[in-house]
């Protein structure tokens, strides 16, 4: 089993990300990997010295935002992670509409042949299936963020706000 903690649009608030990791390890035990889903992107390299005194193993991704501009250009814009099973396909959102339509996404995830598409960019917590599952954190900075668990390519999913 992968416990991923995914997040999205903590827009430099990096105290409020250090809250969202304590109450993601009290709740769900210490995660495999930690996903951040962009407009914020730099902030998870902010908080990985607490990730990794957790954790020393824990894979740290990120996507870039329509927001991540100085220091970013080593972020990509989409990628695909594999865990517990699944391939993943994470994304910020703005390049695929997601605020007027998911089916640009779907489509894409589809193509790369993932089972899970990640995203932010609306600030709503976001769950649905469509040929993929579509999930959004919602908004790091407004405390919410997802806990997903996954085995054998089945997910558990917990979207929370503190």
């Amino acid at each position: 089993m992968s416990r991923l903690l995914v997040v999205s649009d903590s827009h430099t608030y990096v105290p409020g990300l250090e809250r969202i990791i304590d109450a993601y390890v009290e709740k769900y035990g210490i995660p495999d990997l930690c996903l951040h889903c962009g407009d914020g992107a730099q902030d998870l390299r902010r908080v990985e010295p607490k990730l990794r005194a957790l954790n020393p193993n824990i894979v740290l991704r990120a996507v870039r935002g329509n927001c991540d501009w100085d220091g970013c250009a080593d972020i990509p814009f989409e990628r695909v992670v594999e865990a517990g099973g699944a391939r993943i396909f994470m994304t910020h959102g703005h390049r695929y509409a997601v605020k007027s339509t998911i089916w640009v996404l779907d489509d894409i995830a589809k193509e790369e042949n993932c089972t899970v598409a990640l995203f932010g960019h609306t600030h709503v917590p976001f769950m649905q299936m469509t040929s993929v599952l579509m999930l959004n954190p919602g908004c790091a900075h407004m405390g919410q963020y997802l806990a997903l668990e996954l085995e054998d390519g089945r997910p558990n999913i917990h979207l929370e706000t503190l």
